[in-house]
């Protein structure tokens, strides 16, 4: 395993120092990084972030959470038209979950990454990529 796809919970756990996955966010991405394996997201995480922060009226806090992102990942993932395309078929095929979770899965479909970190119990629908907690993606590497 070379890469993995963060989504959006865990980088706004790793902002917020009182949240209880704040410890187990932080340790899992010294471990990628340690590791180099290589961090990656979506465009759509830096809307979701802000989106919430926006509705939270927590720019602040928007703004910071994207700052982080932006010192822990590799690269950020552009959505484009073959992404949009597999977003769609995974609409169609998971028409009861959530759209956002579709357009993260796309993206890691279409840069062939095997694996999301997420605390979303959501994302274990999907057959499509393996969706892994911190603790579990951890656990998996005996840490």
């Amino acid at each position: 395993m070379n890469s993995v796809y963060i989504d959006t919970n865990i980088f706004l756990y790793i902002s917020n120092e009182n949240s209880s996955f704040y410890s187990e966010s932080i340790i899992l991405v010294k471990y990628l990084k340690k590791n180099n394996i290589l961090i990656l997201t979506s465009t759509e995480t830096i809307q979701e972030v802000i989106y919430v922060a926006l509705k939270t009226k927590k720019l602040g806090y928007g703004l910071k959470t994207t700052e982080k992102i932006f010192e822990i990942i590799e690269e950020l993932l552009s959505i484009n038209k073959k992404a949009i395309n597999f977003y769609l078929n995974l609409v169609a095929k998971h028409p009861t979950s959530d759209s956002r979770d579709s357009l993260h899965i796309a993206a890691c479909i279409e840069n062939k990454i095997p694996i999301i970190i997420t605390y979303d119990h959501g994302f274990k629908k999907f057959k499509e990529i393996k969706a892994l907690t911190p603790k579990e993606f951890l656990e998996k590497i005996n840490l």
